[in-house]
């Protein structure tokens, strides 16, 4: 891989009046100018310039809390961007080694205190770290040899092109309810996170360098020591690892069918509550759910400032993967919304997973033995019409199938390995109803 050796800093920022937001952009431009000699700029579309400290400054104070602004800074040492909408600010560094290192202890005091002022989100990593996760369009990854691109994951985008599936990647950016969700040197976090993961899992995450508190209720985490050396093995495992710790990829992604690993911790989101289940080894080290031995459940209501949490010693149960019980039609039921259009394969192996997930379980549970367990997966209706059954069938060689029908709006059939047992529904995403599930309801 072609590396630039630069740094990349992000952060989000939201100003609480039209002062402070000149304050803030102000600051950032001190800061540029104590690291680099500015040589031009850009604002919107205008032409670009020489740098004038004075006019920059001047249109700064000009601005409202409706005005919309671009600006892009070249120098000697970086490239910088900033977009105000509003009383928001979207902010892009780019540095060069040489600059960064020589006043790293400078650049995280920044961040610091720009993230305990008025922080959502924000993270430093290394540029070429950033490139190689999130660059999708193979013509766009120049950076790689020809073998280094082919060996990475596929999947079709909305026009049908062949691009790398960054979802499978550590440290992708993803965003959930407007919150950057990623994996890298440094991020920060601020309260508006812990809607959504609860604060005390940030706190205990394992097997990274640093977990600090800033002011203001800011978690700071950082996963290794030196940000240049993130495709290191052992980085790449930290990068890897803290991404499923956190959950990023239970709680959202957008390749269609899933990252199909098995979780270490899962959400529930119910009103204003959030529910999580950590699963850990008998070391109480996280582990994926079917070989977890201990079993950590919270909850956690942000906004009345409630929580809870239980730590067990035990197995699991057949609710742990059926949630939904009908105990007098003796079902119980599991449920996933997949779109296979943008799998290079129609879906094939995300069925494959999802169904091995469910199938291959090892529970004590008597409901197991007389109940008939059910996984449905809910797909659009060009993406049933046109299941795989075939290749599926051919990957499900060591399970016995029968019962197979196919009706127009619905497919399923039975599956029996040793003891386990399944029955597998494909219907049309239109049939999902949270509120009925059909015959169904949630067990709490």
């Amino acid at each position: 891989m072609k590396k630039t050796g630069k740094m990349y800093m992000m952060a989000q920022l939201r100003s609480s009046s039209s002062e402070e937001l000149t304050e803030l952009l102000k600051d950032w431009l001190s800061f540029i100018r104590i690291l680099t000699d500015p040589q031009y700029y850009r604002i919107d579309d205008d032409d670009t310039q020489p740098f004038d400290l004075f006019a920059i400054k001047d249109r700064f104070e000009q601005l409202t809390e409706k005005d919309n602004l671009w600006l892009k800074l070249h120098a000697d040492g970086g490239e910088f961007q900033i977009h105000v909408s509003g009383l928001s600010i979207m902010e892009r560094n780019i540095l060069d080694a040489e600059v960064f290192s020589k006043y790293q202890g400078m650049i995280e005091n920044y961040c610091d205190t720009r993230m305990e002022k008025c922080g959502i989100y924000g993270y430093v990593r290394s540029l070429d770290e950033y490139l190689y996760n999130n660059v999708e369009r193979p013509d766009k990854r120049d950076f790689e040899t020809a073998d280094e691109l082919r060996q990475l994951p596929k999947r079709y985008n909305n026009n049908k092109e062949v691009v790398v599936d960054c979802n499978q990647l550590a440290g992708y950016d993803i965003f959930f309810k407007g919150l950057c969700l990623t994996s890298c040197w440094k991020m920060y976090y601020s309260s508006l996170y812990y809607q959504i993961i609860p604060k005390q899992i940030f706190q205990e995450v394992q097997r990274v360098q640093t977990i600090e508190e800033l002011k203001n209720d800011v978690v700071k985490i950082s996963l290794f020591i030196n940000p240049f050396k993130w495709d290191a093995e052992v980085n790449q495992d930290f990068q890897q690892f803290y991404r499923e710790q956190i959950g990023v990829d239970q709680l959202v992604w957008n390749n269609g069918v899933g990252i199909l690993k098995a979780p270490v911790i899962e959400f529930a989101f119910i009103d204003q509550v959030v529910q999580t289940v950590q699963y850990q080894n008998d070391q109480l080290q996280p582990v994926e759910k079917k070989k977890a031995t201990f079993f950590v459940t919270r909850s956690s209501d942000y906004l009345r400032n409630l929580y809870s949490e239980n730590r067990t010693k035990g197995i699991l149960n057949v609710q742990a993967y059926f949630p939904w019980i009908d105990h007098p039609g003796k079902k119980m039921m599991n449920y996933r919304v997949v779109n296979p259009e943008l799998a290079l394969d129609r879906g094939v192996s995300a069925y494959e997973f999802y169904i091995r997930q469910y199938l291959e379980i090892k529970v004590v549970d008597e409901k197991y033995e007389s109940y008939l367990a059910v996984l449905r997966f809910y797909l659009p209706d060009d993406a049933l019409k046109e299941l795989p059954l075939d290749e599926l069938q051919h990957r499900l060689f060591d399970a016995n199938i029968s019962n197979m029908n196919q009706k127009e709006e619905a497919v399923y059939f039975d599956l029996k390995k040793a003891e386990n047992h399944l029955r597998v529904a494909f219907l049309s995403a239109d049939q999902l109803d949270p509120d009925e599930l059909s015959l169904v309801h949630r067990e709490e």
